[in-house]
């Protein structure tokens, strides 16, 4: 569920603090300016997570966000940022691009990365954090949009973008786990076309050359489904059965053999977990993917030469 906080709540003395911390934990850790006293700020802030999208939105006074080279340096998941602006002008910094963002505009800045973003006066901006590895462009392609205004007039799916993430943003699609979920792939596929759009590129090109790894994502995600296969996966993909596996074998990647492994690796995990111990072995295989106890279980066997109930016993030895 999304959370939402109005800093006119928090005492005084408390409000930078805590707005630090909630962002630090929510969003990303960044040094926070303000100006011209910190106990005036105002600032009404909401975020929440569609699978691997976290949404934020933030109407505040004057501000601004440094992401230090010291934060940058630190290790993370390496993440990507839309900003949409809503209200007022802002300003954001990265490497060597600056993006002077007015209602509509937007840019995009990356977490390994030193930036700035500068909110002038009154402003209101949603934000979108993507795993660097979920949008699958090249880190060249990336870097030359780093700081980069990106307005409805230069790219022709800067509004239907706009309005996807700015509906999103205030309805209250988010409140509903199983509806957020669902939102995350096509949200994360907008941006990815918005990007190889701006950058000269035909969108098709980064979402075929990305297939693989987004196959791959896909089949993480979806590994307790038991109808996970080849026509489901190609339909989520938008290609035929046959492009789907003549671009796999392409890349020297079986399907069936992916969804085989990564569920055993998930049920053996599972199996020496402690906090699981009180679930039949054929509960955990159902978990995974596996229909059939005995398929699970000579699976398991050819793959690490113990039954699923030997392995588990021997993690109590």
């Amino acid at each position: 569920m999304p959370l939402s906080l109005s800093i006119a709540d928090v005492p005084a003395a408390e409000r930078v603090d805590h707005l630090h911390e909630l962002i630090a934990t929510s969003v990303l850790p960044v040094d926070m300016t303000f100006a011209p006293d910190p106990a005036d700020i105002e600032v009404e802030f909401r975020v929440g997570q569609a699978g691997p999208v976290n949404f934020s939105s933030a109407r505040s006074s004057a501000n601004a966000l440094h992401r230090t080279p010291g934060l940058a340096r630190r290790d993370h998941v390496p993440q990507l940022f839309l900003a949409v602006q809503v209200a007022g002008t802002t300003v954001v910094e990265q490497a060597g691009g600056q993006a002077v963002l007015r209602p509509g505009d937007m840019t995009v800045y990356d977490s390994t990365r030193p930036y700035t973003v500068e909110n002038r006066a009154r402003t209101e901006l949603h934000y979108f954090r993507i795993p660097r590895e979920a949008l699958a462009l090249p880190q060249r392609r990336l870097d030359t949009l780093l700081g980069v205004r990106i307005t409805r007039a230069q790219n022709p799916l800067a509004a239907a973008v706009g309005s996807f993430f700015g509906t999103l943003a205030t309805s209250d699609a988010l409140d509903h786990p199983e509806a957020a979920r669902l939102v995350a792939a096509p949200g994360i596929e907008l941006v990815r076309a918005l990007l190889a759009v701006h950058a000269g590129a035909d969108a098709r090109e980064p979402l075929e050359g990305s297939l693989v790894v987004r196959v791959q994502q896909y089949v993480r995600d979806h590994l307790g489904d038991r109808d996970l296969g080849a026509e489901r996966i190609a339909a989520a993909h938008h290609v035929s059965v046959r492009h789907l596996y003549a671009v796999l074998a392409a890349a020297g990647v079986s399907l069936h053999a992916t969804i085989r492994d990564q569920r055993l690796e998930g049920s053996r995990r599972d199996l020496r977990d402690a906090r699981l111990a009180h679930q039949a072995v054929a509960t955990v295989g159902r978990r995974w993917g596996f229909a059939d106890p005995s398929h699970f279980g000579r699976a398991f066997k050819a793959a690490y030469g113990v039954t699923p109930a030997q392995w588990r016993r021997a993690a109590d030895g």
